[in-house]
């Protein structure tokens, strides 16, 4: 009969308390985890203020720019900060509109590229299938031409018309020579 060895392996490791790590300190840091730990204090002090909240969450979110951080650093801290210290929907709108704001203001932006492609394609097949539910079907051409636009803001405006039109073909006249391939 086999012999059994027991083994054991120990893993000590220190305690750090998130509450004794000095505001100063954590503000003057670039490591990204100091940022979490900003947040995750703000939020914990604000959790019956959400306007003080709102207040630190831009500070934490403006901050981040000023760091110089890449804009993968800055896409993945935000969204980060951006659950953990949740607001009400109109303090929400607020903040949002001071980040557009602002990057407007420094030319900056926050959106990844791949983000911003996943919400083009996510936009276009939204009004592909609106209209095929609305006219039974959606013309090759039409198909393309969509594929072929970039714009965010004129997609989410297509979107919406996809409600109103009463045609596939009065739907293809909102689209402009310079996106549609005509010339």
């Amino acid at each position: 009969m086999a012999k059994f060895k027991k083994s054991r392996m120990r893993l000590d490791f220190d305690v750090v308390k998130l509450l004794d790590y000095k505001w100063e300190e954590l503000s003057a840091s670039n490591n990204v985890f100091a940022t979490m730990v900003m947040a995750h204090l703000r939020t914990k002090s604000t959790t019956r203020d959400f306007t003080e909240r709102e207040k630190w969450k831009w500070q934490l979110v403006r901050s981040l720019y000023e760091k110089g951080l890449s804009k993968f650093e800055i896409i993945n801290l935000f969204k980060f900060i951006d659950k953990m210290m949740t607001l009400p929907p109109e303090l929400q709108q607020n903040l949002e509109s001071k980040i557009n704001q602002y990057e407007e203001e420094q030319k900056v932006e926050l959106l990844s590229t791949m983000e911003e492609g996943g919400m083009q394609k996510a936009r276009i097949q939204d009004i592909i299938d609106l209209l095929q539910m609305r006219f039974l079907s959606v013309p090759e051409t039409l198909v393309e031409t969509l594929n072929n636009i970039e714009d965010l803001v004129f997609l989410k405006q297509l979107l919406l018309e996809t409600f109103s039109v009463n045609s596939v073909a009065e739907f293809e006249e909102l689209i402009p020579d310079n996106y549609s391939g005509k010339n």
